[in-house]
C-alpha cells in the first residue's frame, strides 16, 4: 500500500484549520446549507464542504446493511456521497474489504460517533486493514452512526489528522451536520417524483437497480444476460434521463424518489 499517494491529502491536512471558536460562530451557516438543498447532489455538496471546513478532508456518507441471504453475513454497502482519495477506493474495492472493515462492524453496535482508533477487539485482518488506510492518507477517523428502522445504519465516516479527530467541539459539530443531512435526507425524500420514473425505461430501472446494490456493469451483464458495453450504455442514458452526472448518484436519487427498490 506504500504505492498509494499521499500528496493530495498531505497537502490538504498542511492547511490552517479554523479554531474551536470560529468554528462555533460558523456552524449555524454550516446547518443552513444543508436545511437549503435541494436535491441529493447539492446535500452531498454542502455536507462534504462543512466537514472541510471543520477540519475532515475525507468523507463517506452511506447506508450500511448486513446481508441475510449469505453465510458468513456480508456487507452491503450503499453509497450516497464520499470524497475518499481514489488509489485507496480502488484498492478497498478490488479486495471486496466492505465486510472486513471494522468500522461497518462497529456502526451496528454503537449507537454514539466513535473513533476509529477506538474501536475494541480488533482482528489482525481488521488492523491490517486500518493500517493501509493510514497508509493512503486516511490518518485517523470519526464516524457517526444513526440506525435506521430497516435495520441498516446510514453511517457518516469522516477521516482527517487526529487533532480534528480527538477535538470534542469538531466531533460535536461533526455529529450535528450528520444529523441535519439525516433530516434532510428524509425530506428530500418525501418530495413527488413528478413522474420521473416515465422518463426510464425498464432496462434502465433494471440496471440503476443492480447499480445500488453494488454491482459493477460486467457483474450486471451477467446477471441480465448482456454485455458490459449494453448495461453502460443503459446506466448512460438513466444518468441522462435523471439529469444527474455519476452512475452512483443516479442510483441513489432513484432509490430515494421510490423509482428503484434496491
Amino acid at each position: 500500500m506504500k504505492h498509494i499517494s499521499r500528496r493530495r491529502s498531505n497537502e490538504l491536512q498542511r492547511r490552517p484549520s479554523p479554531t474551536p471558536d470560529h468554528l462555533l460562530a460558523d456552524t449555524p451557516a454550516l446547518v443552513m446549507r444543508l436545511a437549503s438543498a435541494t436535491d441529493i447532489p447539492s446535500l452531498v455538496d454542502s455536507f462534504g464542504r462543512a466537514a472541510t471546513k471543520i477540519g475532515f478532508p475525507h468523507y463517506v456518507v452511506s447506508r450500511v446493511m448486513r446481508s441475510r441471504s449469505t453465510c458468513p453475513r456480508r456487507t452491503e454497502i450503499e453509497m450516497i456521497g464520499a470524497h475518499y482519495p481514489q488509489e485507496w477506493v480502488r484498492y478497498y474495492e478490488g479486495r471486496d474489504y466492505a465486510s472486513t472493515d471494522p468500522v461497518h462492524r462497529a456502526a451496528f453496535f454503537q449507537s454514539a460517533p466513535y473513533r476509529w482508533h477506538d474501536i475494541a477487539g480488533l482482528s489482525k485482518a481488521e488492523r491490517r486493514l486500518l493500517d493501509e488506510a493510514k497508509e493512503a492518507g486516511l490518518t485517523g477517523g470519526l464516524s457517526i452512526p444513526v440506525h435506521q428502522a430497516d435495520g441498516s445504519v446510514l453511517l457518516f465516516n469522516l477521516s482527517g489528522p487526529l487533532h480534528s479527530v480527538n477535538d470534542a467541539i469538531r466531533s460535536r459539530i461533526a455529529c450535528l451536520i450528520s444529523t441535519q443531512f439525516h433530516l434532510e435526507l428524509h425530506r428530500l425524500s418525501q418530495i413527488p417524483r413528478r413522474r420521473t420514473s416515465r422518463l426510464l425505461t425498464r432496462c434502465q430501472t433494471e440496471c440503476l437497480t443492480w447499480v445500488a446494490r453494488g454491482k459493477t456493469s460486467g457483474e450486471i451483464g451477467e446477471i441480465l444476460g448482456c454485455s458490459h458495453y449494453t448495461v453502460d450504455y443503459h446506466i448512460g442514458k438513466a444518468m441522462e434521463a435523471l439529469n444527474i452526472s455519476g452512475r452512483t448518484a443516479a442510483a441513489v436519487h432513484a432509490s430515494v424518489q421510490g423509482i428503484i427498490k434496491p
